[in-house]
């Protein structure tokens, strides 16, 4: 499937939640790219800080700058797919060819966006792509888009149903999708933006092991990231949690949020990841015999 590009344009969708300390410097980074966006839609989820205050100046000062406010219902990490559906749902009147998706804490190089939207116009079957993330000096390594910072060709969202599933690994399913329709996901190397608060804290372990069920990850490739993750991080408790998380939605969690997406998906998910280990196992013998 291919587009045919129209216009570097762009919407942005940022989901804030107590963001005070850091929602001025992402928004200023933004108004500051030098492919300006056709608008800002900040989804404040229940803000009991000043965040609140803060995105009112700031739309007043910048009209493209769009305010959804929700009463704080506590935390919950549910939400934040459900908040972009709002913001995409409120974004009806733009014709625009990409919807990029921001943290509230994150901040971008004035070249960011132009960058990946030319990469992503010269090659019209990248349906995701992102920049790699900064977190205090220790950049990312992972290799596909990440969650924050990533652009998202509106015409395949649109493909997919222009909504995210309100479900443990929605954004992992974004690229599986993009995958399982013969597309590309980039992630740019050099594209490299700053990310303030610490990834996968907490709760998240949990969450990413649900996650792992619901997609369908084979089960060697779900064993070797939660044993990846005891190696990098030398923590026990958050494998642990990796490990809780797939097997709670394994057994049959009664959550909605953990239950397993499309067989034929899970099974598409399933079998590329068989084939990477595949591809993995002939790498090391045939090293070993070489």
């Amino acid at each position: 499937m291919r587009w045919r590009h129209r216009t570097l344009s762009y919407w942005v969708a940022v989901v804030a939640r107590n963001a005070a300390q850091n929602i001025s410097s992402t928004l200023n980074s933004l108004l500051n790219q030098t492919l300006l966006p056709s608008r800002i839609v900040v989804v404040n989820d229940g803000s009991s800080d000043k965040t609140s205050e803060i995105l009112t100046e700031k739309s007043r000062e910048h009209p493209i700058i769009q305010v959804l406010d929700h009463p704080d219902r506590g935390y919950d990490i549910r939400r934040v797919p459900s908040n972009i559906n709002l913001a995409i749902a409120s974004t009806s009147d733009l014709q625009t060819e990409y919807l990029m998706i921001s943290g509230d804490d994150c901040t971008y190089p004035t070249h960011y966006v132009a960058s990946l939207t030319n990469r992503m116009s010269e090659d019209t079957r990248i349906a995701v792509a992102s920049g790699r993330p900064n977190h205090f000096g220790l950049v990312s390594q992972e290799h596909s888009p990440s969650g924050s910072g990533r652009m998202v060709r509106v015409s395949f969202l649109r493909d997919v149903g222009n909504r995210f599933p309100i479900r443990a690994g929605w954004e992992a399913w974004l690229l599986f999708r993009a995958a399982q329709m013969g597309l590309k996901t980039n992630l740019f190397s050099d594209l490299v933006y700053a990310h303030v608060r610490p990834r996968g804290m907490g709760h998240q372990f949990t969450y990413w092991g649900a996650a792992m069920y619901t997609l369908g990850y084979h089960p060697l490739y779900a064993s070797g990231r939660i044993a990846r993750n005891l190696i990098r991080l030398t923590s026990l408790k958050s494998s642990t949690a990796l490990l809780r998380g797939y097997l709670t939605a394994a057994l049959g969690s009664s959550d909605p949020f953990a239950a397993p997406f499309d067989p034929s998906f899970r099974k598409f998910v399933s079998e590329q990841q068989g084939r990477e280990i595949a591809r993995i196992v002939a790498s090391v013998i045939i090293h070993g015999i070489g």
